[in-house]
């Protein structure tokens, strides 16, 4: 249930600009300021609830001015849709402080024309702050408020704000961001010429700790692997050589994106399965491509946003993510989308497969109503370069699972503070290990190094092929780097070294627990070797 904000609210109307402090993090400079040792504990019990440093945000002036980040092409281009459009902005929140929802709004209204801007829809999912709900409704009357009145999860929040929504075009955002000059008409235009086309902007960060705007320097493609962990690949040529003009991405990154409304509910919006947050930018973007349309990244529209740890965590790969809600979501997506290939996901993910999920009886008749095409059209079509190289089909390429030294059989590879360590397994996945296809052996998205002096580190992992690359020898269980070296144990210090490879030496060897399904395939990849 929800219920819309009326007049029916008290004219007592608090100041949020109380505390602001003219010019600070003016044009999008970092801020700092002197802190006594009360600031400095109130800044830390805020930073808990928000997650980024709230107590500074309320010293930002809510309408700070930003610069044009946008490429100097980009102002070359003319856009048609003040006159064709109107837009609907919806933003979902959930215990969002208040400076930095009310400069998330400010800096709509300021930035967009009001030709466009029809109206924005504030859904408040839990626990609203009325002293926030009585300020917005005195000082915006273009916001339309609506609460949920007990915690139903980002989706179904923004699912129930687009639902009143009455613009031509709906964009989704955040209530932690910050827009730019001339944001808007680029994400529309494209729409504009087919209607079944979603846009993106360039998502650049604002610094949690300083609110420093944080240009991102060079656009990707989004895309995601069998684990569903998010990677970013260069452009192909032609969409390099076509910028700052739009380019096509296989998934959308979900925080902020425009829609033609008719459209969305066309494709039936979110699965109402999908409970909290989690797995629906996947969904979408699969949605999407499979049924007829097309996502579009927008280099000439940038937004800024400030990454909380609960939407990061909310997007990892599931075997990795501690919510019990998004590994069922992201189950969900894999089990209506995904086809056949939904086999290679439980073989990376196998502890997925038996979870149980709410009935997919109508994401499954929407799919067969809407004709949407196969996964295996959206890998070849839509992602052939992670086709090639990440989304096989032949896993063969790769191994799985925890990495155990034969000495020390309770004992598992980790990391900690930038260095491989060995520690006292646990009873998760979250030391689980990938020996890919480019023979970099993963943790996350860290991966396993030798230096110039052969020491064994980690760094985070890139899209280049390693210098250095790992083997797995099934014969003498051991992994294999730099020339004959092998990955040994230290017993002493409890950590590793690369040595000459020596197949009596017992702390060169290593299980890995679920290599032996790999082992079986006849297809064995160079990273899958059986002998020095």
């Amino acid at each position: 249930m929800w219920f819309l904000y009326t007049d029916n609210l008290s004219n007592l109307i608090v100041d949020f600009e109380y505390l602001s402090i003219k010019n600070l993090g003016e044009l999008g400079k970092e801020a700092h300021l002197q802190m006594t040792e009360t600031d400095l504990v109130d800044a830390e019990l805020q930073n808990e609830k928000y997650q980024y440093n709230a107590w500074l945000s309320e010293r930002i002036p809510l309408k700070r001015a930003l610069e044009d980040y946008r490429d100097p092409q980009c102002l070359r281009f003319n856009y048609s849709s003040e006159k064709r459009v109107t837009v609907s902005i919806v933003i979902a929140i959930q215990q969002e402080h208040p400076h930095t929802l009310l400069r998330t709004i400010y800096s709509v209204i300021t930035q967009t024309s009001p030709h466009l801007l029809k109206e924005i829809v504030l859904v408040h999912d839990g626990h609203p702050d009325i002293d926030l709900i009585r300020h917005i409704h005195h000082k915006f009357p273009i916001v339309i408020q609506l609460d949920m009145e007990s915690l139903m999860g980002i989706i179904q929040a923004r699912l129930t704000g687009a639902s009143i929504a009455t613009g031509d075009i709906l964009v989704f955002l955040n209530g932690h961001m910050e827009v730019t000059r001339g944001w808007l008409p680029p994400l529309l235009e494209p729409i504009l010429l087919n209607n079944q086309t979603v846009t993106e902007p360039i998502v650049d960060a604002i610094s949690k700790e300083s609110f420093a705007y944080q240009k991102r320097v060079e656009p990707q493609q989004m895309a995601f692997d069998w684990q569903l962990d998010h990677i970013f690949l260069p452009l192909d040529q032609h969409s390099w050589n076509s910028l700052p003009k739009p380019y096509p991405s296989p998934q959308l990154e979900g925080r902020v994106f425009a829609i033609d409304r008719k459209w969305f509910w066309h494709l039936g919006g979110w699965d109402e399965g999908l409970r909290d947050y989690g797995g629906d930018a996947l969904e979408l973007s699969l949605k999407v491509w499979q049924c007829g349309g097309l996502i579009l990244a927008v280099p000439c529209s940038r937004v800024g946003i400030i990454y909380k740890r609960d939407e990061l965590e909310a997007q990892m790969a599931p075997n990795r993510n501690p919510s019990l809600q998004v590994q069922k979501n992201f189950k969900r997506v894999v089990d209506v989308w995904f086809d056949e290939f939904k086999l290679h996901f439980y073989r990376y993910n196998p502890k997925l497969r038996n979870l149980t999920a709410e009935s997919l009886d109508k994401p499954r008749d929407l799919r067969r109503r809407l004709n949407c095409k196969s996964f295996g059209w959206y890998r070849s079509q839509v992602a052939p370069q992670i086709r090639n190289h990440i989304l096989h089909a032949g896993l063969t390429n790769y191994a799985i699972g925890k990495i155990m030294p034969f000495v020390a059989p309770h004992f598992c590879l980790s990391i900690k503070g930038g260095f491989p360590v060995i520690r006292k397994c646990l009873q998760t996945n979250f030391e689980d290990w990938t020996l890919t296809s480019r023979c970099q052996l993963k943790h996350g998205n860290m991966c396993l190094y030798v230096d110039y002096i052969n020491n064994v580190r980690a760094t985070k992992c890139t899209k280049k092929l390693t210098k250095n690359p790992w083997h797995y020898n099934y014969q003498h269980s051991s992994f294999v780097s730099n020339g004959n070296k092998c990955l040994q144990i230290d017993v002493n210090k409890i950590g590793l070294i690369l040595s000459a490879c020596d197949s009596q030496v017992t702390e060169q060897r290593w299980m890995i627990t679920n290599v032996q399904e790999f082992k079986q395939d006849s297809n064995r990849h160079v990273c899958l070797s059986v002998s020095h």
